[in-house]
């Protein structure tokens, strides 16, 4: 049949309550009040009866024979109806939390299967709710044994519950008491969970392992208990473990430098050893003295390694420190601190004082040539030792003659870089029309700027002036060198190439040739201002012209004839 409605279940509880009396030790089908009541319950056989017990709110109700029998009775409770169990001595007040809403006892809400345990080993179990269908049981039982009652840190030790009438698959809690801390457990933590296992009809039993874990902390020792606890973590406790001491497991370190002093450009490598660390696992270093951050090549005075195992207690890693090299003079020193968690944590051990080595760096210079032509190009090639690594500066010094911006196709001064102590560039001079006789100049190398200090200076180069002057090859016939300007076509850029070559000297009604070499980048178009500029005053005059333009740079062929 259906569940009765809120209404009707309450007018039937209110009728038994009115007529208590004559109800009183009255049993009834257990189906009855299952399909009156509530849904079928867990665990109650069709068969069983079920003693009713009609009580007042707030009354007294004795069920001491209920519980030694095991019976199942009902409290046609209504809501948030107190009712007091009598059980021989002791007594147990009950509250309803509404319908089919469970039974508050001592502070905590039971519904149903829970249990509520009483006096005499016995717990009372909620079968159905809707009042209170109450069956009496054996209550639980757990007894907590362990493999060892001493261990040493970073060993485990096993707990053994062994239950009675504890459900098979049943989850139960535990928690830590003692001088321990989370801290002092691999999993870092105090509490947790566990399943029973059925191992008989009403036998289970489960193993909990607990490892603890090995610190760099010296300590006394410690000690802690289990706690195994119904419903929670922090639920009522239902046993406690035999006390179990941990013994302190110092962890030592040791860090052993390669030398005792390393020169700059150099590196040195310090050797951790460990006993009683976990491995692998990862280590931090910090760098105490005199030495900063710049002395080293990686620029930094902290960082990490890692640690490996050598054996079951033992382990090892590597620090290496390379100096970097520099121009001062410093005379400085440094250690190593090694440290965990990170590279401010806790410091572990410190490595004797390493003496860091000054060692000025050598500069030689390599000239490709120590003469060069106006037009040419020298090398400058830069080796050497210990020097760092970085941008240098160069200079072009006078020696001898006189040495400007206008004698090099670049800037008189530079940069260039030095990596792995090799470095190189190259200086063009300029080609000029201009006798000058021969420069001599030389290259300083410096640092820091192009005032910084010299640190090498190249030979000295000599410039050999290759230049001519305008119409220094004439000859009657012709007339040259000449040095002109493109103009791209436009006349403010245009050359007076008749003047420059000097034509009123030419006579009258005269014939000339003229050769544009189209070879390189240079066309008659990139003349063509300066062309027709010669070309008007010649026509003035009556001067012919015939021109000839090739990219085969011969000028003399294309002549071999009768010039009109």
């Amino acid at each position: 049949m259906a569940k009765p409605t809120l209404a009707q279940r309450t007018s039937f509880k209110t009728w038994l309550r009115k007529f208590k009396s004559k109800f009183a030790d009255t049993t009834i089908p257990e189906f009855y009040i299952d399909d009156i009541l509530t849904e079928k319950s867990v665990g109650i056989s069709t068969t069983d009866d079920v003693r009713v017990i009609p009580f007042n709110n707030f009354g007294t109700e004795d069920v001491s024979t209920d519980v030694s029998n095991d019976t199942l009775f009902y409290l046609p409770a209504l809501s948030n109806d107190t009712v007091t169990l009598s059980v021989g001595s002791s007594s147990y007040t009950f509250k309803f939390v509404g319908e089919d809403g469970g039974i508050t006892y001592d502070g905590t809400t039971y519904n149903l299967n829970d249990t509520i345990s009483i006096n005499n080993n016995k717990v009372l179990t909620i079968k159905g709710l809707g009042g209170g269908l109450l069956q009496s049981s054996t209550a639980p039982t757990y007894t907590v044994g362990v493999s060892t009652t001493v261990i040493d840190e970073g060993q485990s030790v096993d707990f053994t519950i062994n239950t009675t009438d504890v459900g098979d698959g049943t989850t139960v809690y535990y928690s830590t008491t003692g001088t321990t801390n989370a801290a002092d457990f691999g999993d870092g933590s105090l509490t947790g969970s566990f399943n029973i296992v059925g191992t008989g009809a009403t036998t289970g039993v489960a193993t909990i392992t607990r490892s603890l874990a090995s610190d760099t902390i010296s300590e006394s020792q410690e000690t802690f208990n289990l706690q195994i606890r119904e419903g929670s973590t922090s639920g009522t406790v239902v046993a406690t473990s035999p006390t179990v001491t941990v013994n302190n497991i110092d962890s030592y370190y040791t860090i052993t430098p390669s030398a005792v002093s390393v020169n700059e450009g150099s590196s040195i490598s310090f050797t951790v050893n460990t006993v009683n660390v976990v491995t692998p696992s990862t280590l931090y270093y910090s760098t105490g003295g005199t030495a900063s951050a710049a002395d080293f090549t990686n620029n930094s005075l902290t960082g990490s390694f890692s640690l490996v195992s050598t054996g079951s207690t033992t382990g090892v890693g590597t620090i290496v420190r390379a100096i970097a090299t520099d121009f001062d003079t410093e005379g400085e020193n440094f250690n190593i601190v090694v440290r965990t968690d990170s590279s401010s944590g806790t410091a572990v051990t410190t490595s004797s004082t390493i003496t860091i080595g000054d060692i000025a760096p050598t500069f030689s210079i390599a000239e490709s040539s120590t003469t060069v032509d106006e037009g040419g190009s020298i090398t400058f090639t830069i080796s050497g030792t210990n020097i760092p690594d970085g941008t240098y500066y160069r200079t072009i010094e006078s020696v001898s003659g006189t040495i400007s911006s206008s004698d090099f196709s670049s800037n008189l001064n530079g940069t260039f870089t030095i990596s792995n102590n090799s470095g190189s560039f190259t200086i063009t001079l300029a080609d000029d029309l201009e006798t000058e006789g021969d420069d001599v100049f030389n290259i300083n190398i410096r640092i820091n700027s192009t005032t910084g200090t010299i640190v090498a200076t190249s030979s000295d180069i000599t410039i050999n002036d290759t230049s001519r002057a305008v119409s220094s090859n004439s000859n009657g016939l012709t007339f040259g060198p000449v040095q002109v300007d493109r103009d791209s076509g436009v006349e403010a850029n245009a050359s007076d190439w008749y003047t420059i070559c000097d034509l009123d000297n030419v006579p009258d009604g005269s014939s000339i040739a003229l050769f544009i070499d189209g070879s390189g980048s240079m066309t008659q178009d990139t003349v063509q201002a300066s062309y027709d500029k010669l070309l008007a005053k010649l026509n003035a005059r009556g001067i012919t012209i015939t021109t000839v333009t090739n990219s085969d740079e011969d000028w003399i062929t294309p002549f071999l004839v009768d010039l009109p």
